[in-house]
């Protein structure tokens, strides 16, 4: 809700001394109107004692003034003689006397004598009842709309009776109003057809009030019930049977108004204490909120990279905190400047790494003139395993600082382990080559360590200067990549070849198109027929998977294959190969031409188990045998897993065939170990076999070695009719290559089986090898 301490900190401290205030007044509030109010009713009841005091007091000096005049003999003698005129002079002289507004004498008969507005009239039944009742009764006495305070005497000799009576008034109520120390209000009632005020026609608001009252018989002061005053009810004694009340009211909102100056003052000094509390807050609040604002502007530029020390001038929390900033600024400033010197310096070799390298090019003048050398440490893992990593590690730092002396303030770091970079000024490609080459001359000039003098050899990759839109990092992609290539071409120098470089991205995407091309039906299977030169027949064929691509064309397998099985698409693709495999032996089987189909697989499945399982699920389906192909280089990179994996297959009915023999590093060892039925040799001997006498040389013992071991032996790139014969002399069981067929989908494959001229040139060529040396006819047409 608030954004600034300041004004938090004021609001709160002002609004907790409000409720402070708030509480304390009402409380007081509450207080006084609660005695204020006790001490109301307690008014109430000792003022209606008070009336009723006054009341029978007047009550007895009416009634002594009456009764005196009732012993007059003259009031006698003028009542025998019903003189009218002698009783109002009587009667005028007691009203005088006793300040009374009303006299009259009642005959026996109730006839009023002496008033002059009762003149001769009868007297009310009820002032009759209570004369008869009484010798001389007192009460209150209703004529026409007046109530009256009344006294009565007898005349002896019950001659008739005296009444004498004072008015009750508004002046008399007020006198007796005067006389309570509180602000009451005092109304005399009388009851008609409901209790009505004097001088009034109109029932009284408090009628049920008044009626509740008197019920309790019991006076007692209670809150009316529209809660706008205190008031009790006093009944007033009846002369003639009128019931009349004196209703003492105390109103609720005069009972504060002698407190109000009180108030007033308690509110003025609280406004005060406010303004004052309000204005101290602020200016503490101030002095807590500008170093939290300086800490805080301070923490900003430290969030932009801007290092400003605080300075608090207190001597509180805030200046230890401000303290501690500052000191925290000082730890980070050592850390990033370490973290900093981490991201761009090799902790190892303490030389810049990449990402320095990259920021230095980026920032180099001439760009269009900068060549950027990738310098290969030849061997270097086998150095480092010889050495140790501390002086390999010596090694690098050694030929940095040789690199920084060489090509001073040139962009220079370490680009990999075992390789650094470097960029320079070039005018062409033939000047930069020519600078790379005194490179390596300095550079492998024997290096002296730990007093251990050690030669080393460097290889080259150049990258041309960066083209427009290309970054730091892709000119040192294209170095490293010209580095490989250097060292794969066998050269101590290379400049970077994109034509040989391909574009990697777009045959990565080629793994994301493989599912697809599966289910589409573009990848698919052709068989490589295989002659048998023991039956000759065609028995066998070697499955090769084959990718006709929508945009790009038949896809040679070398390009897809390998980067499957670095991608990990390898399995899936093998699984699919085999499940059609063994569909195309069922065609096959169908058409009757049963053959045996060989699949290679990849080393990288040689030690998948769960790969194991799901060949050999799918092997038992196939109606014929299954040959797995197995490069040696495969067995020699994994040979437990690979040989307990062979075995298996083995054991459960697959024939097993050593692919690519003689292209690796052969050993004599597995070739004693793994449970191999048939062994191919590498069609590199096989192209200048008739040629050269070393090839036929080499293929003769190999033949030979494989027989002594139980094997049949298989020659790939069978291309001419004089390799197909002499192997047939050689006594080769098994010849593969474009003279017997090149790969062909399964329709084309039963053709080709089906073929008798083809059969009989085949049979006659080996013979002709088996006979001894003469020409070998050309390859019909139809073959």
């Amino acid at each position: 809700m608030f954004r600034r301490l300041r004004v938090k900190l004021t609001v709160l401290y002002a609004g907790l001394f409000c409720a402070v205030l708030f509480v304390i007044g009402a409380t007081a509030y509450f207080a006084i109107s609660n005695n204020t109010q006790q001490l109301a009713r307690e008014q109430l009841v000792s003022t209606g004692e008070v009336f009723a005091t006054m009341a029978r007091l007047r009550f007895a000096r009416l009634s002594d003034n009456v009764e005196q005049t009732a012993r007059l003999p003259a009031m006698q003698q003028a009542a025998i003689e019903r003189n009218e005129a002698m009783i109002r002079v009587l009667l005028n002289d007691l009203g005088e006397r006793s300040d009374a507004e009303l006299t009259f004498l009642v005959t026996r008969e109730g006839l009023i004598v002496g008033d002059d507005t009762a003149s001769n009239r009868s007297v009310s039944p009820g002032l009759q009842v209570a004369l008869e009742r009484d010798d001389a009764p007192s009460g209150i006495l209703s004529i026409g709309s007046n109530m009256y305070q009344a006294a009565t005497a007898p005349i002896p000799g019950d001659l008739g009776w005296l009444v004498l009576g004072v008015r009750i008034d508004n002046t008399q109520l007020e006198a007796l109003e005067a006389l309570s120390s509180t602000p009451l209000e005092l109304t005399v009632l009388r009851k008609q057809e409901g209790w009505v005020q004097l001088g009034a026609d109109r029932v009284h608001t408090l009628s049920t009030f008044i009626d509740d009252a008197l019920a309790r018989r019991e006076p007692r002061a209670e809150r009316t019930p529209d809660d706008r005053a205190i008031a009790a009810v006093r009944a007033l004694p009846s002369l003639d049977g009128t019931r009349g009340v004196l209703l003492l009211q105390y109103p609720l909102s005069s009972a504060l108004s002698p407190y109000g100056a009180l108030f007033s003052t308690l509110i003025g000094i609280s406004m005060i204490g406010i303004i004052m509390l309000v204005a101290g807050t602020w200016f503490l609040a101030r002095s807590i909120t500008q170093p939290l604002s300086t800490l805080e502007d301070a923490a900003k530029s430290l969030q932009q990279g801007v290092y400003n020390n605080v300075v608090v001038p207190t001597k509180d929390e805030l200046s230890r905190l401000a303290e501690s900033f500052n000191a925290m600024i000082e730890a980070i400033r050592e850390r990033e400047r370490r973290i900093t010197h981490l991201a761009y310096n090799d902790s190892e070799t303490r030389l810049p790494n990449r990402l320095a390298l990259e920021r230095r090019l980026a920032a180099a003048q001439q760009p269009q003139r900068l060549y950027l050398a990738a310098i290969g440490v030849d061997r270097f893992a086998h150095i480092r395993g010889a050495i140790g990593y501390a002086l390999a590690g010596a090694l690098l730092r050694t030929l940095g600082a040789r690199l920084v002396r060489l090509v001073p303030n040139a962009p220079a770091g370490q680009l990999a382990n075992d390789t650094l970079g470097v960029a320079f000024l070039a005018h062409d490609e033939a000047d930069a080559r020519k600078r790379a080459r005194a490179l390596v001359n300095n550079l492998e000039q024997p290096l002296l360590l730990e007093d251990q003098e050690l030669d080393v050899t460097v290889t080259i990759g150049l990258a041309q200067p960066r083209a427009k839109g290309e970054t730091p990092g892709e000119m040192i992609q294209r170095a490293s990549v010209a580095l490989d290539q250097a060292r794969s071409s066998m050269q101590k120098i290379a400049m970077f070849d994109k034509a040989a470089y391909g574009d990697p991205a777009r045959n990565l995407s080629l793994m994301g198109e493989m599912r697809r091309a599966l289910e589409a039906g573009d990848i698919f299977l052709t068989h490589q027929p295989k002659y048998n030169y023991r039956t000759g027949r065609i028995d066998s064929a070697e499955s090769l998977v084959r990718w006709r691509h929508p945009t790009r064309g038949l896809l040679p397998p070398d390009l897809f294959v390998p980067m499957a099985e670095e991608t990990g698409h390898i399995r899936a693709l093998t699984e699919w190969v085999l499940q059609r495999a063994v569909q195309d032996q069922q065609a096959l089987s169908g058409a009757g031409r049963p053959l045996t189909l060989s699949l290679n697989i990849s080393a990288r499945l040689l030690s998948d188990a769960d790969f194991a399982r799901s060949a050999l699920t799918i092997v038992r389906q196939a109606p014929h045998q299954i040959c797995f192909e197995i490069t040696e280089t495969a067995v020699i990179d994994n040979p437990k897993l690979a040989l307990e994996h062979i075995e298996l297959f083995s054991s459960n009915g697959v024939r097993i065939a050593i692919d690519d023999y003689g292209s690796g590093l052969s050993s004599l060892a597995y070739l004693k170990q793994l449970p191999a039925h048939e062994l191919k040799i590498d069609k590199m001997f096989i192209e200048t076999l008739p040629a050269n006498r070393r090839d036929a040389l080499l293929v003769r013992s190999t033949i030979d070695l494989a027989h002594g071991l139980g094997l049949e032996v298989t020659a790939e790139g069978v291309e001419t009719p004089a390799a197909f014969a002499l192997l047939a002399a050689m006594r080769c069981d098994l010849a593969q290559g474009f003279l017997v067929s090149r790969p062909a989908t399964v329709d084309e494959l039963i053709v080709i089986l089906n073929d008798e001229r083809r059969m009989r040139y085949y049979q006659q060529t080996a013979a002709a090898g088996l006979s001894g040396p003469q020409e070998v006819e050309a390859k019909p047409k139809s073959a």
